[in-house]
């Protein structure tokens, strides 16, 4: 058995591999990913931590499977499955970094200041620049999501890179003269290299995230495969969503918990609803002016935005929190911060319900857009 901190079998369940069954207490056979075979002909190998599928003739070690199927390094692999299972650790095996030897536990990585937020706009506006959206992502929101080409464009959403460009783009930021350092998402990595955190497992699209100052203050991903926490209950799907962070990274920084605002600073009433996408889809079907917490009970931020709308002319806060508000603790809590924020900063605030059938208010205002479409069709 080698040291890792976690087996075969916790790398098969990362990669969802369907396991037909277990020969003896020395074997586990599942269907092949590289191949894909599907008659459970990859055996599992949990005392050596190695798979072998009898199929396509492919065989290695963990840190192998998980980067074929990932396109990552071994050491890549290594953090990537540490990471996703929360556990530490540095096995010499694989090229995964090697253990010092001297017995002591692993400092915590020093971590960076937060860079002024015109350097944090500055850089990460450049690297969507770099960026591209995929024609998936685009279809997505297009036909899920009810967004025209031109409003896609317009709010700037792009794709997460591969791994493998990371460090090239961020290289290549930095030979710009932009700032990395203190910028949410990038890091120094194992080779002493800056880079920024993309990985495969969290690959998805990103949604800028700005302030009432016209400025980006960080991006989210929306995640292609949501992430489940093992203790979630069943009917718990996973995240959908996580910020770009490099929070625990060497000299990293954390994302924090900007508030989005796509509008009119200067409107007379402003809404108040939860996510960034959620925002900017209400906005592109109303044009009316969104203010987004990144979750239901982060509402930290809206003080000061609340003071400023109150001095810039609002007069009214709209508190358009998801429906579940009626039954969840948690989002009927972060209802009831934004009405006292509101009242706070001398601003009238009402609650805005709809069809119950429709948790969010873009999926409730893209219902009635479709429905008066198809009257006039």
């Amino acid at each position: 058995m080698s040291d890792f901190p976690f087996t075969i079998l916790d790398v098969a369940y990362l990669l969802r591999l369907n396991i037909r069954r277990r020969g003896n207490p020395l074997v586990v056979y599942a269907d092949c990913p590289i191949c894909g075979e599907h008659r459970g002909r990859m055996g599992l190998y949990p005392q050596t931590n190695t798979w072998h599928c009898f199929h396509c003739g492919e065989s290695g070690g963990m840190l192998l499977l998980y980067g074929k199927i990932h396109g990552v390094s071994n050491a890549q692999a290594y953090h990537e499955i540490c990471d996703a299972l929360s556990v530490g650790g540095f096995p010499a095996e694989n090229g995964a970094p090697a253990v010092t030897g001297t017995g002591k536990q692993p400092q915590e990585d020093p971590a960076s200041e937060r860079a002024p937020e015109r350097e944090i706009h500055r850089t990460l506006t450049a690297l969507l620049f770099s960026l591209t959206l995929t024609q998936a992502h685009r279809e997505h929101l297009r036909t899920v999501r009810g967004l025209t080409d031109e409003e896609i464009d317009g709010f700037g959403f792009k794709s997460t890179p591969p791994y493998r460009l990371c460090r090239e783009l961020t290289e290549d930021l930095v030979k710009r003269g932009l700032r990395v350092q203190g910028v949410p998402g990038f890091y120094v990595d194992d080779n002493g290299g800056w880079t920024v955190k993309f990985y495969q497992r969290t690959s998805g699209f990103l949604i800028p995230q700005r302030g009432v100052d016209g400025l980006l203050h960080g991006l989210q991903i929306r995640l292609d495969n949501p992430i489940r926490d093992d203790n979630a209950p069943p009917e718990k799907k996973g995240a959908k969503y996580l910020p770009l962070s490099s929070a625990g990274k060497r000299l990293g920084v954390t994302s924090g918990s900007p508030i989005h605002f796509v509008g009119d600073p200067h409107a007379r009433v402003v809404y108040v609803t939860e996510g960034a996408l959620k925002a900017d889809i209400a906005h592109a079907l109303t044009g009316r002016t969104f203010a987004a917490t990144v979750g239901a009970n982060n509402t930290g931020g809206l003080d000061e935005l609340f003071s400023f709308l109150s001095r810039n002319g609002t007069e009214e806060i709209i508190e358009a929190e998801d429906m579940d508000k009626h039954h969840n603790v948690g989002v009927y809590r972060g209802a009831c911060a934004v009405h006292n924020l509101a009242l706070k900063h001398k601003m009238a605030c009402r609650q805005l319900n709809w069809d119950p059938a429709y948790k969010g208010i873009d999926d409730w205002l893209l219902a009635l857009y479709r429905k008066r479409n198809e009257k006039k069709e």
